[in-house]
């Protein structure tokens, strides 16, 4: 049977949605769940799911949408109990708590004058909108929201540049602002590295590396949205922040970390980072052009720019491998046992800044690498959903986050190309990244584990154990820090229980990957 319920206007951030979408699937008899907002992109997906318009007939996007299809009526009233009452999150809120969350972001900026940033996450169409408006009563702005047009984010970064006012995002994932940290962020300590980020978790990389091997600090961490380096929007934002770091006294080096930008706004940002002086370190992924003059450092990869960052700060550092030692002689002693069928790298990451990351290291050894990264000639995928040869796939993307939570929060997707790989005779390596921090995954690293006990012993059917040389190698990198509330430890310790090989960083998964290719050739 299929039941719908639409709660009028009624509205809940989408993360909190797919979480209890996620938990109410759990329950026996539940063959589907919905719970979201009535968006014209979740009806479109309600139809692919065999749900007939006439059924959700009047929806309106301000709407909270129910929808299931269940094995029988008889779990109908659980699963409605349960989702209710995750919809309201505990007691309703009362007297002037409840008045300031009926009157909405106006009624919160007059009644708390000493706010001085606002963070927006609501569907695109309306961030924007709020944007404008928390710039208008002079207030910092992070739109966590994707799906914000171009032209608005353009717009809306004039418009607070003029203020000096900063509007991080749209799409902006991580920042960490005063010690704060907001998104999706890393526990690091206060320090004197200051970061500006037009990538999340290439922001989270070099921070968690930072803290967590070269016990280093943020000062603080602006993030601008990926879209900021590209030609239309123009920089805004970066060259905005870096110039707040220039003049802020508690940074002493500045990071700046981005995904590919424009070559015309990469120039225009190298500039104002060589007028401030300061040591600047500065990565743009897949720049071939590494160098150091005067104040700036150029480097390739994510563990490079965490080791010039603490060198830059003053801080005497040493270079270390990505990998044990121990771990690379098993690796290479697993992949001499793999038949020659067995031939094919395939990455399947979380985070878009650690996928092109690892395209571009990968080409150092390998041809061809299919990706559904627009970087450059890079052959793409005519089926995002099928690997094809060397893949490395960002899970991130649009095309598998529609209807789904992003694969930092919910797995299950990842889960299922995992056993797909698995599965696939011509598999010789799957890469994983494990991304740690608030608003991620709460065990990422141990459901992947566990979803590999299973795969590799055989499930439920004896005797379907693989051998060692029967199976795909599977190499994994943390990015995440030891006060990160995943436990680092505890989810090393699951996946290398697991069998899998585990680098410090992302760099060094890539290394573990050509090694274990040429091994196998070798073998």
């Amino acid at each position: 049977m299929r039941h719908i319920t639409l709660k009028a206007s009624t509205y809940r951030d989408s993360v909190a949605l797919m979480r209890i979408s996620k938990k109410a699937s759990g329950l026996e008899g539940v063959s589907y769940v919905m719970v979201a907002m009535a968006t014209d992109t979740n009806l479109d997906l309600l139809k692919e799911a065999g749900f007939e318009p006439a059924e959700f007939a009047g929806a309106k996007a301000n709407d909270l949408l129910i929808a299931l299809e269940l094995e029988t009526d008889s779990v109908l009233d659980e699963a409605v109990d349960l989702i209710e009452k995750e919809i309201e999150g505990g007691p309703a809120p009362s007297g002037a708590e409840a008045y300031e969350a009926a009157m909405g972001l106006d009624a919160t900026l007059k009644s708390h004058q000493d706010i001085n940033l606002v963070l927006i996450s609501l569907p695109g169409r309306y961030a924007a909108y709020e944007a404008r408006k928390a710039l208008e009563a002079g207030k910092h702005v992070m739109i966590f929201s994707d799906n914000v047009t171009v032209e608005d984010e353009k717009q809306l970064k004039l418009f607070a540049g003029e203020r000096g006012l900063l509007v991080m995002g749209p799409d902006c994932g991580t920042a960490i602002i005063n010690g704060i940290g907001l998104g999706f962020a890393n526990e690091v300590p206060r320090g004197d590295i200051g970061m500006v980020a037009a990538s999340g978790t290439g922001a989270q990389e070099v921070s968690s590396i930072l803290a967590r091997c070269h016990e280093m600090g943020i000062s603080q961490m602006i993030g601008t949205g990926g879209r900021d380096v590209s030609r239309e929007v123009g920089g805004v934002m970066v060259k905005m922040g870096l110039r707040a770091l220039i003049d802020d006294a508690a940074t002493r080096a500045i990071v700046v970390v981005s995904k590919h930008p424009d070559r015309e706004i990469a120039d225009e940002i190298i500039e104002v980072a060589r007028r401030g002086k300061k040591p600047c370190i500065i990565h743009f992924t897949g720049q071939a052009d590494i160098r150091s003059e005067a104040n700036l450092t150029f480097t390739r990869t994510l563990a490079g720019t965490a080791f010039e960052a603490a060198r830059g700060a003053g801080k005497q550092v040493e270079g270390f491998t990505g990998f044990d030692e121990d771990a690379m002689a098993a690796l290479l002693a697993a992949a001499r046992k793999m038949p020659p069928g067995r031939k094919y790298v395939r990455g399947l990451f979380s985070g878009g800044t650690l996928a092109q990351e690892a395209v571009f290291l990968l080409s150092d050894g390998i041809k061809d690498i299919h990706t559904n990264l627009k970087i450059g000639d890079f052959p793409g995928l005519d089926d995002p959903g099928e690997s094809v040869g060397h893949t490395i796939v960002d899970l991130g993307d649009d095309t598998f986050t529609r209807g789904r939570a992003h694969p930092m929060i919910d797995q299950a997707y990842r889960l299922v190309r995992l056993q797909r790989e698995l599965d696939d005779p011509e598999t010789a390596v799957i890469l994983l990244d494990v991304v740690l921090g608030h608003g991620c995954h709460e065990a990422p690293g141990v459901e992947i584990a566990e979803a590999l006990m299973t795969a590799l012993s055989g499930g439920e059917e004896p005797g379907k154990a693989r051998e060692p040389g029967d199976r795909p190698l599977v190499i994994a990198s943390i990015c995440g820090t030891r006060g990160d509330p995943q436990n680092y430890a505890n989810e090393r310790r699951a996946l290398e229980a697991a069998g899998v090989y585990v680098a410090e960083h992302n760099e060094g998964l890539c290394e573990l990957a050509l090694a274990a290719l040429e091994g196998r050739r070798d073998g």
